[in-house]
């Protein structure tokens, strides 16, 4: 059982004094990650189910991620690419595929409320924790209004090992239960933020369900346009 604070067990009167986001889904918008295996199926005239393959990299996706030694993202792709290669029977160079996660991971827009949002937030304090690579985050558009962005190339880890959410914590000098995580992964933002004791608002804009196994946030969203107003009652 964990000692860690439970965010439900908590006051709803509980103050947020710094908000942490995660970035892709939730601030930022790019192109469906679905694009890669439907690429990948079209381009060898596969016999196989795309919604296979997405599932498969998805599964491997999350494996690499939580594994040791730490990897980045271009090494991953590069790994799992291969093993659904390998497991369609494709003997085919990978490395265009590797390149396309980069281009649609790369090319990237804010979500229209994003920056209205961030600058009404205050006086609580904001930072980022995303998972990607440095050449990611170079390719973000403009300079959000923030104090910090961590990203798992530098950190070492992935979401959602609370050791992201950790060093975020320390950046602002807060304990958990003063912080406000907001992300739209139902594993890698709601569970890892709790397996923290960090509160955590689910942005959920296409009304998915939460996979089994996570556990309910402890606020849900379509989008981040709320999220001030909640804020101001904590503050």
């Amino acid at each position: 059982m964990s000692d860690r604070p439970d965010a439900t067990a908590r006051s709803a009167s509980e103050p947020i004094k710094g908000v942490i986001f995660d970035a892709y889904g939730t601030l930022l918008r790019n192109e469906d990650l679905r694009l890669i295996p439907q690429r990948l199926v079209a381009d060898h005239r596969l016999s196989v189910d795309v919604d296979d393959v997405w599932r498969t990299w998805v599964d491997l996706y999350h494996e690499a991620t939580q594994s040791t030694p730490f990897r980045t993202l271009r090494a991953i792709e590069e790994e799992i690419l291969a093993r659904i290669a390998r497991r369609v029977g494709l003997e085919a160079d990978m490395a265009p595929y590797v390149e396309l996660f980069f281009q649609v991971t790369t090319k990237v827009e804010l979500y229209p409320e994003v920056l209205q949002v961030l600058t009404t937030l205050a006086p609580a304090r904001c930072g980022i924790v995303s998972n990607a690579d440095h050449e990611h985050v170079s390719a973000w558009p403009g300079a959000l209004p923030v104090e910090f962005i961590l990203i798992s190339e530098a950190l070492g880890a992935y979401k959602p090992d609370p050791r992201v959410f950790e060093a975020a914590l320390e950046r602002l000098g807060l304990e958990p239960h003063e912080v406000l995580h907001v992300g739209d992964s139902d594993v890698d933002d709601i569970q890892g933020a709790r397996a923290a004791g960090v509160r955590v608002a689910w942005i959920n804009r296409d009304g998915r369900p939460r996979r089994a196994g996570v556990p309910a946030p402890d606020y849900e969203f379509r989008d981040l346009t709320a999220l001030p107003a909640l804020v101001a009652r904590r503050a």
